[in-house]
């Protein structure tokens, strides 16, 4: 009952800053996965840390790419941002001396792939559900022929909840900010949440419905899927 409870607590808090929210997602490729994983818990989570406490942040998320060596990065790192509010200033828990050798470090076993910013237009959860579930599939969509307006309503309309038969425990719609024309990879992203990667695996078996004359095919592309797990999840939801 009562982690029933942290979680709609979550939720509510999670909603009602929804649509202020900027998501700032970094994509990184490791060259020595293990060394970065240990650098992102021992060093970075405690700076991302002390950020989120003192409010100039609102949330830092790492996630990793889960068993798919061909994807260009192997981990997601999610800056989460208010924009209501103003910047708060912050000091690190480290010296400038260890930062700076640990950034130096950080570069040579790690390359920035890509950079993208997001922002919340529509947010489910099945009842009892946390607000960052353990698995996230990222869907990276195209909207066809500038449709702007009727792929985000026929995406939203579509999904208004989360039935409880339903394999997800959540689903979220985003839209993005930063890259726009006709040479742009993708425009939005919607996200499947699942307890486990065993559970999504599941959801693609059995029989498909065909999709090519569907109004889903007039509005956008589905330009790539990618499943991850969820590494560290930092936030202030209070």
């Amino acid at each position: 009952m009562k982690n029933l409870l942290l979680s709609f607590i979550l939720l509510l808090n999670f909603s009602s800053y929804s649509q202020t929210l900027v998501f700032d997602q970094i994509f990184i490729k490791a060259h020595d996965v293990d060394l970065y994983d240990s650098y992102l818990k021992d060093h970075f989570s405690k700076v991302m840390g002390e950020r989120v406490d003192n409010g100039s942040l609102f949330a830092w998320d790492v996630w990793k790419v889960i068993q798919n060596p061909q994807e260009d990065y192997t981990h997601m790192l999610t800056f989460i941002y208010d924009f209501d509010k103003e910047e708060t200033s912050w000091e690190s828990p480290f010296s400038e001396i260890i930062n700076e050798a640990v950034m130096k470090d950080i570069s040579s076993i790690r390359d920035r792939i890509a950079r993208t910013k997001l922002n919340n237009l529509a947010f489910v959860r099945k009842d009892g559900a946390p607000a960052v579930p353990e698995i996230m599939v990222a869907n990276f969509m195209k909207v066809k022929n500038n449709l702007f307006a009727s792929y985000e309503k026929a995406e939203i309309n579509g999904t208004k909840k989360i039935d409880k038969d339903d394999i997800r425990v959540g689903w979220n719609f985003h839209r993005r900010l930063d890259d726009f024309g006709s040479d742009t990879y993708f425009s939005h992203v919607t996200i499947d949440w699942y307890d486990s990667y065993r559970d999504y695996l599941k959801s693609n078996m059995g029989d498909l419905p065909d999709y090519a004359d569907s109004e889903w095919e007039k509005l956008r592309d589905l330009k790539k899927r990618v499943a991850f797990r969820k590494f560290i999840s930092i936030n202030n939801m209070k």
